[in-house]
């Protein structure tokens, strides 16, 4: 079928977005209808508030589909300062809102949500945008690699003061593979990785119920009923699936066994119910999107579509990645949920709006090749 030519995009890129917004829908049904019945007396609590937020998420798609991209970057100081404030705000009293240890979340109203999504896309902005326009001049560090830094670090400082280590830890690594992927030089990248893991060291030390959790990672059998009870409970859910698990909706672990079983523990749930297959599964969608993202980013006619792409694709990615990490006991806790699975407003329309800004840059890709087209068609 030709779609018109406005519309021409690498339409692939959703398909694996579709089947794991089908999975998370059915796993949200499975897995929240106990504590929404226990707690809010409705069984559909979550799923009602998961449908506003996929309709919503729908319009932001549409947002970043049909925006063109190079919006973002003529505006890209307002952008990031914006984003900084609404960080800055979370630690304001009567505005943010402390859950988990972390007072990571602004309160306006009726609603709340959580700004670092705003400051991730700002920064892939900032990053895309810099990267672009200083080229070769990034192996300089003052005058091209040491601004990057300073418009990196303020956020991440704000960050450090809520505290939220696990996205301080996700931004610095979207941003050490762009960097990687430009013409920064290797010395540039040993030493940022060195501040970034002295950075997360110093904020362990301050935080010590963060350094609770590295000391839990390495030893998670050590205190089974106290601060380890989530790993242990989540690789029980894990193994309990076998390989082909126990069947939709027939969790144990859910039934208030497994702490966070519809959001940051959902895909322990997800091998326990669908078994290794279905775990094995969710793992090749998102290697099947970070496949056809990295095609989007790579046929790119500018620098700037490229970087934009490839900063908000990794983001996507490696937070996937994270979650599943912490619920199989490869990393310690960190609080980053299962991108399009779990339960949470902010993450899921942050990340289709995402998705329709890489699939506009394919369509920008798209749009200046057929125009280049009907150009030598007419000479």
């Amino acid at each position: 079928m030709n779609l018109p030519i406005g519309l021409r995009a690498n339409w692939v890129l959703l398909v694996p977005i579709l089947f794991l917004l089908v999975i998370g829908f059915v796993m949200l049904l499975s897995t929240s209808s106990v504590v929404g019945y226990a707690n809010f007396q409705d069984s559909y609590f979550f799923i009602k508030k998961h449908i506003l937020f996929l309709c919503i998420g729908f319009f932001a798609f549409l947002l970043g589909f049909f925006l063109p991209n190079r919006v973002y970057k003529d505006r890209v100081i307002l952008l990031y300062c914006v984003a900084c404030v609404l960080l800055v705000l979370t630690l304001v009293p009567g505005f943010g809102v402390k859950l988990g240890g972390a007072q990571r979340w602004l309160s306006l109203g009726p609603f709340r949500f959580q700004p670092v999504e705003c400051i991730k896309f700002a920064i892939v902005v900032v990053l895309a945008t810099a990267l672009e326009n200083k080229k070769d001049k990034v192996k300089q560090f003052f005058k091209g690699f040491s601004p990057i830094l300073v418009l990196l670090g303020i956020p991440m400082a704000i960050l450090a003061m809520q505290p939220d280590l696990g996205n301080i830890g996700l931004i610095l690594l979207v941003s050490f593979s762009l960097f990687f992927l430009s013409a920064v030089p290797p010395r540039f990248l040993i030493g940022l990785a060195s501040i970034g893991l002295s950075f997360v060291a110093i904020n362990l030390f301050i935080h010590p119920y963060q350094m609770s959790r590295i000391t839990s990672f390495l030893n998670p059998w050590s205190d089974p009923l106290g601060k380890n009870y989530h790993i242990i409970q989540s690789l029980t859910a894990v193994g309990s699936g076998g390989l082909t698990g126990l069947g939709i909706g027939e969790s144990k672990l859910k039934y208030f066994y497994l702490p966070l079983q519809y959001s940051d523990f959902i895909f322990s749930i997800i091998c326990e119910e669908g078994g290794l297959f279905l775990g094995v599964g969710v793992v090749f969608l998102f290697g099947m999107f970070l496949y056809q993202g990295f095609k989007v980013a790579k046929e790119s006619l500018h620098l700037y579509g490229y970087y934009l792409a490839m900063g908000l694709l990794l983001f996507i990615v490696f937070q996937a990645i994270i979650n599943i990490s912490v619920v199989i006991g490869l990393m310690p806790v960190t609080g980053i949920p299962l991108t399009f699975i779990s339960f949470g407003g902010t993450s899921l329309v942050t990340s289709l709006f995402y998705i329709g800004v890489i699939l506009n840059v394919s369509r920008e890709t798209h749009l200046k090749e057929h125009e280049f087209i009907v150009q030598r068609k007419r000479e």
